[in-house]
């Protein structure tokens, strides 16, 4: 879009799948472009709640404090903030700049574990401080539903990449949903549960099939 000649920048992308998908991996390549060129800079931002241990392609474990990690071995360092409190983000940004440094995209990993206001810290960036906003996470619980701010981003969103999966059920490789056992559940008891051993990645019908094996409700 232009105006008075001039190219306005500051949009909004969304990279979302299910778990094993590779969404991180996604996410990590558009960082390294970002970070290869001299005219990009680019801040990660990731909830502190999402701290957790991710085990490698090669074996290796890697904490994720301050870290943005993916299962390929991209390694990213991020600034942390408290989930129930994205408007950090911003106060972040704002000392950035402040301080003379230069930016020109933000991305944000786990950004489900977010509450809804998360929405109104990506228009923000995007149309305020005219930045490249990369929003990455999960777009469904494990029962099917939109997860956390994700479908509102989503909606707002310029672009939008869905990465898919591998069905651990049938093989299927239009996997989109993540499956959580019914026992994790009840140890669960409603809190999100960090890290990808209790979960798997499941195709719509394994998801159906696993939904009426456990007397779980339809969706409506």
């Amino acid at each position: 879009m232009q105006s008075n000649g001039m190219i306005r920048e500051g949009w909004i992308e969304v990279v979302v799948g299910c778990m094993f998908s590779g969404k991180s991996d996604e996410s990590g390549k558009r960082i390294e472009r970002e970070k290869r060129s001299k005219f990009r800079n680019v801040l990660n931002f990731v909830p502190i709640e999402a701290r957790r241990e991710v085990e490698l392609s090669n074996g290796e474990k890697v904490d994720t404090t301050e870290k943005v990690v993916s299962r390929s071995g991209k390694i990213f360092q991020a600034v942390e903030f408290e989930r129930k409190k994205p408007e950090q983000i911003l106060d972040y940004v704002k000392k950035h700049l402040a301080q003379g440094l230069k930016l020109t995209t933000v991305a944000i990993e786990e950004a489900h574990f977010c509450e809804p206001t998360l929405l109104d810290v990506v228009r923000t960036l995007a149309e305020v401080y005219k930045l490249r906003v990369i929003v990455v996470g999960l777009d469904q619980d494990f029962a099917g539903n939109g997860f956390g701010p994700i479908p509102s981003i989503m909606a707002e969103a310029e672009f939008v990449k869905k990465e898919l999966a591998v069905c651990t059920m049938c093989g299927s490789q239009n996997a989109s949903k993540s499956w959580l056992d019914p026992e994790a559940q009840k140890d669960a008891k409603g809190n999100i549960l960090v890290g990808s051993d209790p979960y798997a990645a499941v195709c719509r019908h394994c998801h159906r099939d696993l939904r009426e094996r456990y007397g779980m409700n339809e969706k409506k």
